[in-house]
């Protein structure tokens, strides 16, 4: 194992520990965080997609289509901008937007239900996940500002999971890591 393959180990290592105990705390706390949603959800959104912006420029990767990242990222930017001004009327947005998100990931997941299901390979965790994505998301898409807390439960049980689900997440860049929380 090289050094660089070690650091990207340990530093994802540590945003696994950041995702599950801020998962934690909003699955416990959900009512306390629900003030801040615009703002820390905004915030880290433009952070992130910098981050991606500045990534993808340095790797180049936006001259091969299928690996590009950068248009995402300036989605991503221009997104929490607008989150952050509007603050409080962002949460219709930000309920819709994580049922969407929770749809296509859900989406996501069936289908590895389904190919790993026709290559007889363990498909169950999968299957519960894909299943409960498009639930949430759908509850999310139908109610997506009369019961905030509950979507902040969401969150923090996407984050819990995904901290927990993903078998290699330092080959991820940052800001693929947080497009997939969020």
């Amino acid at each position: 194992m090289k050094v660089i393959d070690a650091v990207e180990m340990l530093a994802m290592f540590r945003v696994r520990i950041l995702l599950l105990a801020v998962g934690i705390f909003c699955i416990l706390f959900p009512t306390t965080f629900c003030d801040f949603i615009p703002l820390i959800v905004g915030v880290s959104m433009m952070i992130v997609g910098v981050f991606g912006i500045f990534v993808g420029f340095e790797t180049r990767n936006y001259k091969t289509p299928e690996i590009s990242g950068l248009g995402d990222a300036v989605v991503l930017t221009l997104l929490g901008f607008v989150i952050v001004i509007s603050q409080n009327a962002s949460l219709l947005l930000l309920g819709v937007i994580w049922g969407l998100l929770g749809l296509g990931k859900g989406a996501k997941e069936i289908n590895t239900f389904l190919y790993r299901a026709s290559r007889k390979e363990n498909f169950i965790f999968p299957l519960v996940i894909g299943i409960l994505e498009v639930i949430f998301g759908l509850i999310l898409i139908l109610e997506p500002t009369e019961h905030i807390a509950f979507h902040v439960i969401i969150l923090g049980i996407n984050m819990v999971l995904f901290s927990i689900k993903d078998p290699a997440p330092h080959k991820k860049e940052l800001h693929q890591i947080v497009k997939e929380v969020l």
